[in-house]
């Protein structure tokens, strides 16, 4: 009787350290998948601060300094990598283009799909006679070789030192002009459909005349849509508003007007 107990008393004390052994282990092989999972965390965030970065740089470094307009820009993306760009660039016959596009996803994706887009615009609008053949090289090039259903809205304007302004939507937000000397307003046509979707791409130019003091406001779909606690879009009822108590400043002084008024 007594050798049973002992036998039994030691088969206790091994299951007792056999079962702290185990939890010591668990313990162990957590600590590791935990900090496994770190590491691969701390890597992807530099790689997508790398891909910010990155795609930081494709946007113009400096503003254009071109003869009769104030001209400034502001990009901030939803995530670390977006797909909103814009781009300006002189073309050969002296005007100055200006390019606002917006990818239809986010992520690592639309910023990689961004780049492609912005360098296939720009080197299109190189060589095309009009803003319109410009867009519609750019989507042929795309459309041969998009497989992931993405695509891109732009809106391309033209701009001539006499104020003469053209402007090809494919399927972008309006941009909001504004007449400093009678205090209206209006959104330029949508026209057009997304760069991508399909192999032709239908879309005309809109021509307006610009005098001094008007306001042409480029923007993508993340400024009219961004939402309050009430879930309101911002709107473009807003945008009018704002932009208009700010006319008679310059541009940079818009632009800053702008995100201030989004943020409250």
């Amino acid at each position: 009787t007594i050798h049973i107990a002992s036998l039994g008393t030691l088969m206790a004390l091994l299951m007792a350290l056999l079962t702290a052994f185990a939890a010591q282990a668990g313990t162990a092989i957590e600590n590791a998948r935990l900090y496994k999972i770190a590491v691969e965390k701390g890597r992807l965030e530099q790689e997508l601060q790398l891909a910010h970065d990155i795609q930081r740089g494709l946007l113009p470094t400096s503003l254009p300094n071109f003869p009769g307009y104030d001209i400034a820009a502001d990009w901030r993306s939803a995530r670390q990598v977006a797909g909103d760009f814009y781009d300006w660039f002189v073309l050969p016959d002296g005007r100055l283009g200006v390019v606002v596009g917006d990818v239809s996803d986010k992520g690592a994706p639309a910023a990689i799909f961004m780049a492609v887009a912005r360098s296939l615009i720009r080197s299109s609008a190189q060589t095309a006679a009009t803003p319109e053949e410009a867009l519609q090289h750019t989507n042929r090039l795309i459309a041969e070789d998009a497989r992931a259903g993405m695509f891109v809205t732009v809106y391309y304007a033209l701009l001539a030192p006499n104020g003469e302004v053209t402007g090809v939507s494919a399927g972008h937000n309006r941009p909001l002009l504004f007449r400093a000397a009678q205090g209206e307003f209006e959104y330029l046509p949508r026209g057009g459909r997304a760069i991508g979707w399909f192999d032709d791409l239908p879309v005309h130019a809109d021509q307006r005349q610009m005098s001094p003091g008007d306001v042409l406001v480029l923007y993508t779909d993340g400024l009219t849509e961004a939402e309050n606690l009430q879930a309101e879009p911002y709107g473009e009822a807003r945008l009018t508003e704002t932009v208009r108590r700010a006319v008679g400043q310059p541009a940079a002084e818009i632009v800053k007007r702008i995100n201030t008024s989004v943020a409250q």
